[in-house]
């Protein structure tokens, strides 16, 4: 039955109309000046051999993704509604899955709100953006809040966004949202696809402003921020009540052909948390942690187009569990993918308690072709605190920092550009220190992910 739903994928390109060669997308209703509406599809498969999560039945896992989405816009002079519907759902999982609401998510309302453009906004040439209503969010590098391309059910938002444009092209988002978590959480009914009634998490809030700055030197960007997170605990949602400061300085060079590009960003984590989700974790920890995400690339003038990227991150852990501090980074809503891999069944790595260095080259094989190959190696940033995602920890330190290297390679190929794309990757990890002694772990001697995914959209 796995190679009929592999096959599946390659099947699809020969099965397009004709007419969908076209220079210009095909699309099943025409788009007009008032109207939008466009489906989507995708069709993943993904294994993995060499369970690396504790307490998970089996040493694989494997899962067949469908994700359907439908979005619609109506435009009426400079106002908008627009509706995203989203079913997410899985096959071939089991009861030793390592499955998340955050990749079976069915009959979702994934996004519906309205726009305002506000033109000649205090001073001419300036453009404030209002949208009100639940949507998704990316800000800057996408880093600390961001709509997830990988994982098939991303999280969405209530609240407002505001943005203003200036003639310079600087531009200063002002926001204030409450996510909406993606339900069911139990995994017989991720299982079962059983549809749960997304709703508002009122537990947690965030607000904030991002400036976008284009033009700080020559060749120079840079963003700068401010984000608040408050969380409380509910009898629905239980968390670690964080209220945190986030001050961000995001500094980068964009790529170009022949010159060297370069990006550096930081974030410093101020506030209070609790070091579990427990109720009975009354104890608020002064709260101080920071993480450094840094590159450098070159773009060569040769075949294939190839860029050579050099890769840094920090992400701080807790020094001390018995201490009266928290010092480990607590993840908001960023996306991971782009830095440490594959997530969804995978997800071997998170930007907390971590230091990671490694090498990216990106390079175009043919026109409409997309290769990227990355390696990498992980230590602990602290060795008493948590290996995140996986559920090991050494409050003695004695199992070390070494967490182990890590291979990846994707390729992606638009068959029918703005119709069809076909991708494929794998991440091969090779455990070592710390995952090969803590207590608990039983870890295979490497753990190999693949997946092969189609995207159709008319």
């Amino acid at each position: 039955m796995r190679h009929r739903f592999l096959s599946l994928l390659f099947l699809i390109p020969f099965a397009l109309p004709s007419f969908a060669q076209d220079s210009s997308p095909w699309r099943l209703f025409d788009v007009t000046d008032t109207t939008r509406i466009q489906f989507t599809h995708q069709l993943r498969f993904e294994n993995l051999d060499g369970q690396f999560r504790a307490g998970r039945l089996g040493s694989s896992d494997q899962i067949l993704l469908s994700r359907t989405t439908v979005t619609g816009e109506y435009r009426r002079d400079d106002a908008s509604v627009v509706f995203e519907v989203l079913d997410a759902r899985q096959a071939l999982a089991d009861s030793g899955s390592s499955l998340t609401s955050r990749v079976v998510n069915t009959a979702n309302l994934q996004q519906l709100y309205a726009t305002v453009k506000v033109n000649d906004f205090l001073q001419q040439e300036n453009t404030l953006d209002l949208k009100l209503g639940r949507q998704t969010v990316d800000l800057g590098s996408r880093r600390v809040i961001a709509r997830s391309t990988f994982s098939t059910a991303p999280t969405s938002f209530d609240g407002l966004h505001s943005a203003l444009t200036l003639e310079s092209g600087s531009r200063l988002q002002v926001f204030y949202l409450q996510p909406v978590p993606s339900s069911p959480t139990n995994l017989d009914d991720l299982l079962a696809n059983r549809t749960v009634r997304d709703q508002r998490s009122d537990a947690i809030e965030l607000w904030g402003m991002f400036s976008e700055l284009p033009a700080l030197a020559e060749g120079l960007r840079g963003d700068f921020y401010y984000i608040r997170l408050n969380e409380k605990d509910t009898r629905s949602q239980s968390g670690t009540n964080r209220r945190l400061n986030h001050y961000g300085v995001r500094l980068f060079r964009p790529a170009a052909a022949e010159q060297l590009d370069f990006e550096i960003e930081t974030v410093l984590q101020r506030g209070s948390s609790h070091a579990t989700a427990a109720r009975t974790d009354m104890r608020a920890l002064d709260h101080q942690a920071y993480f450094l995400h840094a590159d450098a690339g070159y773009s060569f003038a040769a075949a294939w187009n190839p860029r050579l990227q050099i890769l840094f991150d920090y992400a701080s852990g807790d020094e001390n569990p018995l201490d009266g501090s928290m010092e480990r980074v607590g993840d908001v809503y960023g996306e991971r993918r782009f830095d440490f891999g594959p997530t969804s069944l995978y997800g071997t790595f998170a930007r907390t308690n971590l230091v990671s260095a490694g090498y990216r080259i990106n390079a175009t094989p043919a026109a409409g072709m997309r290769l990227m190959v990355a390696h990498r190696e992980f230590r602990l940033a602290e060795s008493r605190d948590t290996w995140s995602g996986t559920g090991l920890r050494d409050t003695t330190g004695r199992a070390g920092r070494s967490l182990g290297q890590q291979l990846e390679a994707r390729l992606q190929w638009d068959v029918v550009p703005g119709n069809l794309t076909l991708e494929g990757g794998f991440a091969w990890y090779a455990p070592s220190g710390f995952a090969r002694r803590v207590g608990g772990a039983a870890l295979e001697s490497q753990t190999q992910y693949v997946y092969m995914q189609s995207v159709l959209t008319f």
